[in-house]
């Protein structure tokens, strides 16, 4: 009798612990990620075709500010990337600890692969600085983790399935400045696909894990 009324204790003692971790900060780092890099996009989409050096040249002495500011906004976000990495990885690491270093370490290879790429176009104008396809291992690791572990919901999977997609495209902006290969405003080797797709699956898991605290998704 005690130790079955020991046991209910402790079981209630464990439930009000779960329910008393209060807010996720994984998911709303990843929501205050998305804004903090949202800014990303209007410089994106103003990018020149990068086989022309009068249209890089105008876009510099147009944009200078607007990209200065961005890149002030783009730092800050790196702190939610980190928190929200640290959600994620807990999540996996509940299913498979191989997934969850594969999914953290992808994720920060392939920012660190954006940045290196950022300060190439900074500092040489817009040259050869195509986004890092490593993402495609980031998606990779999420998608088997939603399909196989059903960590996360059908919707997150076969999103990450076109971020592989997408992020294996990136490869484009190696062989062509100009077309749809350039890693500027290209349609197949340009930042806009890798990293808008990475925004929207964090975005997406984010939201999820508010609405679903209690779950993995």
């Amino acid at each position: 009798m005690l130790a079955v009324t020991y046991d209910t204790r402790e079981n209630s003692l464990k439930a009000g612990l779960v329910s008393s971790r209060g807010t996720d900060w994984g998911a709303i780092s990843g929501v205050l990620l998305c804004i903090s890099w949202a800014p990303m996009a209007i410089v994106i989409l103003r990018l020149p075709d990068l086989g022309s050096a009068a249209e890089v040249e105008r876009f510099w002495r147009e944009n200078l500010g607007l990209v200065q500011a961005v890149i002030v906004s783009t730092s800050i976000g790196f702190i939610f990337l980190l928190v929200f990495l640290g959600g994620l990885a807990e999540r996996l690491q509940r299913v498979d600890a191989a997934l969850a270093f594969t999914a953290f370490g992808s994720g920060l290879m392939f920012m660190t692969g954006l940045s290196v790429a950022l300060g190439l176009d900074v500092a040489s104008g817009l040259l050869h600085a195509p986004a890092t396809p490593v993402g495609a291992a980031f998606f990779v690791a999420v998608a088997f983790a939603a399909f196989r572990r059903n960590v996360f919901s059908r919707p997150l999977a076969w999103l990450a399935v076109v971020g592989v997609l997408a992020n294996i495209g990136a490869v484009g902006g190696v062989f062509s400045l100009s077309g749809p290969l350039n890693s500027g405003n290209g349609v197949i080797g340009g930042i806009a696909a890798p990293l808008g797709l990475y925004l929207a699956w964090i975005l997406a898991a984010s939201i999820s894990w508010l609405r679903q605290p209690a779950k993995c998704v």
